[in-house]
């Protein structure tokens, strides 16, 4: 794919081991991969660089937390490469590039992109650095809490600012910049923008609404405060339709999706991704109706002469009853896209603000949209009416609020697996739904659907991760940084609690 002259996933490996070049192609003109000489780079290079290490660190890293702690997948018991995750055992040195890569390596080039267009006149290229600037601060602030945001990248020692008071406002200061921007960076005559855009070739109208549905997501961390501005945004509309993904890899060595390349290509076993029972027992409910996508998530298990699926209890690790042969692995593809938002996502997000708004019949409208793109997504999209129909297993529920935003969430969480698991783990913390419960899958008193306790956990029963501990990098190296270090189950701002 002509993509490829810019995109090396095998520098995508580099990244995440720990070697951070930008791109194979760079290397010449850059004299320091994470400060390039600004006279030696164009956006046309530096644009591609950021999506490579975005790519890298989203479809990989933050894909990888969000499935397990999501409880979509577990550690297979007989191997340990994840145990310290799926237990909550996180620590400032548990793992350095979910900061580093986009901190250090994808905001330095972004930053960038929009000072050369701006000097430029290419507002092409500002509009989608901006965008992608804020989604990038976004996932970084959901994630650890306060953050370096109006001192960033400006030198060793940056202030952290509030989350809530500065990071979000100016974050969505940077999306209304880009919105604003569009009948400038739409214009006829302005640099040339397809492939070096790995998410929308370049169409401006899509990173538009790429925008506005992001600004949507990022105010109903505060529904109640943020209403008038989300009805307004309501009535005028203009919300994602096109998936955002980084979608041009090949199952070729250095090529394919980061999690691909990085659980079965690069470690010594491929089999430590399994299926959980959290999320399988849920779909496989009402055995003679079961979830298609079932498949698209899980292998069925070797010993069953791939005939049925069979998943882990969240966190077991009894080997002998749960071993490789007789469980299910995780399906991840070779060529899976990397995924930022979805229409899916956009649709789950409208029927979440109409079901808070008290419009029942938007709500289901929404929600029945968004399931049905849920199913699309693996080619089951025929399907979908049966479920979402009077008496289907996916019936919208209507009786109140709460009734309304657990069918919505609940969806929306099995719709991200294999995808936006990351965004599932946010939303988790925001809504409560699921439910993060004090049984394991094995307990009779056990909730379908409900997130299990893991017996191993370094976390108290019914405490949850909710959010990234701080770099050790940071904490070592930055004089501004949190002298008290959050634990990992201290909620942040927006949180529900």
């Amino acid at each position: 794919m002509k993509k490829f002259k810019y995109l090396y996933i095998g520098v995508l490996s580099a990244i995440l081991s720990g070697t951070f070049t930008s791109c194979e192609d760079y290397l010449d003109v850059n004299k320091n991969p994470n400060y390039p000489d600004e006279s030696q780079v164009t956006v046309t290079t530096l644009l591609p660089s950021a999506f490579t290490g975005s790519a890298a660190v989203m479809g990989y890293l933050y894909q990888l937390y969000g499935s397990m702690w999501s409880q979509h997948y577990t550690q297979n018991p007989s191997s340990s490469q994840y145990i310290t995750l799926v237990n909550y055992a996180m620590t400032s040195s548990s793992d350095l590039r979910l900061w580093r890569i986009p901190y250090a390596d994808v905001l330095p080039d972004l930053d960038l992109v929009i000072k050369k267009s701006e000097e430029e006149g290419a507002w092409n290229y500002w509009v989608v650095g901006k965008i992608m600037t804020a989604f990038t601060y976004h996932v970084l602030t959901d994630a650890y809490g306060d953050i370096p945001f109006t001192e960033a990248l400006k030198g060793q020692n940056c202030k952290y600012d509030d989350s809530k008071t500065v990071v979000y406002p100016g974050i969505i200061k940077m999306l209304d910049d880009a919105i604003d921007k569009e009948a400038e960076a739409s214009a006829k005559g302005l640099k040339t923008m397809n492939v070096e855009d790995y998410i929308y070739d370049g169409d401006i109208a899509k990173w538009i609404r790429f925008a506005k549905t992001l600004k949507l997501k990022l105010l109903m961390r505060d529904f109640d405060t943020n209403k008038a501005e989300i009805e307004t945004m309501l009535a005028a509309g203009d919300f994602l339709e096109d998936d955002a993904t980084v979608h041009c890899f090949e199952d070729v060595v250095n090529k394919s999706n980061p999690f691909y390349e990085n659980d079965r290509r690069q470690l010594n076993t491929t089999n430590n991704v399994r299926a959980c029972t959290t999320l399988l027992n849920y779909l496989e409910k009402d055995k003679e109706h079961k979830d298609p996508r079932i498949g698209d998530f899980y292998e069925m298990t070797v010993a069953s002469e791939r005939t049925e699926y069979r998943a882990i209890p969240y966190g077991n690790r009894t080997s002998s009853t749960y071993s490789i042969s007789t469980t299910s692995r995780a399906v991840i593809g070779a060529t899976d896209p990397v995924y930022y938002m979805s229409a899916a996502e956009a649709e789950y997000l409208l029927a979440e603000c109409y079901a808070r708004l008290g419009d029942k019949d938007n709500a289901k409208t929404h929600y029945d949209d968004a399931v049905e793109l849920s199913f699309a997504r693996w080619n089951h999209g025929d399907k979908a009416a049966e479920f979402t129909a009077n008496g289907g297993l996916y019936e919208f529920q209507d009786t109140d609020e709460e009734s309304m935003l657990k069918c919505i969430l609940t969806q929306k969480w099995i719709a991200s697996t294999r995808c936006q698991a990351w965004d599932a783990w946010f939303d988790i913390n925001r809504t409560g739904i699921p439910e993060v419960s004090e049984k394991t899958t094995d307990d009779a008193t056990y909730v379908l659907g409900t997130l299990a306790y893991n017996p191993n956990s370094s976390l108290a029963m019914g405490q949850f991760a909710h959010r990234f501990i701080y770099s050790k990098e940071s904490l070592d190296y930055n004089t501004n940084a949190p002298t008290k270090v959050p634990a990992i189950t201290e909620p942040l701002w927006w949180h529900k609690k």
